[in-house]
């Protein structure tokens, strides 16, 4: 998760550095440029996680709660500061918060993450229940993601182009939840061949992400760059990246730069959310402050550094805010039960 959030803000804010050096700056434009993968990282660690959450959650409002509660304050407190900053009228605000915009006019109106995992969270409890009661949830999902290609040839022509950027992300999303319940009820044994063949579809999704972002190379459906590279480098890179930083932590001489680079993914993974979305705002005013009078490498630093502290900061006041309502609602609750064994008292008597 951290490693698909700081490669998202590589994506949105990063300046090259390397143009002295023509094929450095060949690889530093390629790694920025499928940046957006990092999304579908996203998504499919979070199908995997829904496993986890809705297994453990006894009633459906709990499993709902929980995913607001991670969602809601950072969103809602940026949405406030822009709208106060840059002048938002209401009917704009409301538009931006509810998805409204996201639908009908322009995904990318308004940190356009956010109303597609809502989506992808409101309907995954009703799609889990069928996927659990198939008898073979390999087939189940297969044939979930033969009718995602279906519809999306058939309204190719149709559908807005920026909606493909939200609707090639159901099958990492469906690949996840088949993950997550790998991962619960079978054993899956990582030996030599399993990690060859996770690099060799990593290096198969890199070489398509290139073609698709780089020649326009059509690929299957629509935007064909936020759909089947993505999904390759998503799945392999989520178990990669972890399994060489296991690796790394293992040999002597690299144990203390694992553990580092570890610590710092981590610690960046504990809000992934907040930082996304304070990034493009403040760090595109980061840029435009110190642009023209600083080195490109202290205003990439200086991105960091601000959006990390701003979203820290953010993440906090989540945690205290969510702290302090669900104080007040067990305060407003047993105030009520009181007042109603009072009643209930009084009238025996």
């Amino acid at each position: 998760m951290g490693f698909a959030a700081l490669w998202i803000l590589v994506f949105h804010e990063w300046i090259p550095v390397f143009d002295r050096w023509p094929r450095i700056a060949l690889t530093e434009n390629f790694l920025q440029r499928i940046g957006f993968c990092g999304v579908d990282i996203f998504l499919f660690l979070s199908g995997i996680g829904m496993v986890y959450s809705i297994e453990k959650s006894e009633k459906l409002f709990v499993f709902y709660y929980k995913r607001i509660k991670r969602i809601l304050f950072p969103f809602l407190f940026v949405a406030v500061v822009r709208c106060i900053m840059e002048g938002w009228p209401a009917a704009e605000f409301w538009k931006n918060i509810s998805g409204i915009n996201f639908y009908l006019e322009d995904i990318y109106a308004f940190l356009w993450f956010v109303p597609m995992i809502m989506s992808f969270y409101l309907f995954f409890p009703l799609y889990y229940r069928f996927f659990k009661g198939a008898s073979s949830k390999f087939f189940f999902t297969c044939g979930a993601l033969v009718l995602w290609l279906i519809w999306t040839l058939y309204v190719r022509t149709d559908l807005r182009e920026d909606m493909f950027g939200f609707t090639n992300r159901i099958p990492i999303f469906l690949i996840g939840i088949f993950a997550g319940w790998l991962s619960q009820n079978r054993e899956v044994v990582f030996d030599r061949l399993v990690w060859g063949v996770l690099i060799l579809i990593c290096i198969l999704g890199g070489y398509l992400g290139y073609l698709s972002s780089y020649t326009g190379m059509y690929i299957l459906v629509p935007v064909s760059e936020c759909c089947l590279p993505n999904i390759l480098m998503a799945v392999s890179l989520s178990f990669l990246v972890p399994g060489a930083l296991y690796r790394l932590s293992e040999g002597w001489l690299g144990k203390a730069v694992g553990r580092l680079i570890s610590g710092v993914l981590s610690f960046y993974g504990m809000f992934t959310l907040d930082f996304y979305c304070i990034q493009e705002w403040l760090g595109g005013r980061v840029i435009s402050a110190m642009r023209g009078g600083y080195s490109r490498w202290k205003i990439n630093i200086a991105v960091l550094a601000g959006v990390t502290a701003a979203a820290l900061a953010v993440h906090v006041m989540s945690r205290y805010f969510w702290i302090a309502a669900e104080r007040a609602a067990r305060g407003i609750k047993a105030f009520f039960s009181a007042t109603e064994k009072e009643e209930k008292e009084d009238g025996s008597v």
